[in-house]
């Protein structure tokens, strides 16, 4: 579907391919050599990569992963329908802040205004 320009190890000023460098990337290769590196600090690499160690799962062992990943999909390419994280009929949790309406805004600069006026009231 794509030209293999738009994939990795694609080198636009050789304009050749290297096949070699997307396998890499399709089996986690890069994110191996990241573990590696990371291995150097304990904290860092746990924070990253802690859901990994607890199941198991190394820098050499993150290739095999992937093959069996693949694998699976290959066998059932369907998409499952995940379970919603939220049960039926409650609201997900909002990250953002509600936005106020107009009269909560109006009211908000009301108590404001009447604040500063007492700070100013006592300061005097």
């Amino acid at each position: 579907a794509h030209s293999t320009s738009r994939l990795i190890g694609y080198d636009a000023s050789a304009k050749s391919f290297d096949a070699a460098t997307l396998r890499k990337y399709l089996f986690g290769g890069n994110i191996s050599e990241y573990m590696e590196t990371l291995q150097e600090e304990p904290e860092k690499y746990k924070r990253q990569f802690g859901k990994y160690q607890a199941a198991g799962v190394s820098a050499s062992g993150l290739e095999a992963l992937y093959e069996s990943a693949h694998k699976a999909i290959r066998a059932n390419p369907a998409a499952e329908k995940k379970t919603p994280s939220v049960p039926a009929g409650e609201k997900p949790k909002r990250y953002n802040k509600q936005r106020l309406t107009y009269s909560q805004r109006k009211d908000r600069i009301r108590q404001k205004l009447a604040s500063a006026a007492k700070k100013n009231a006592a300061a005097n």
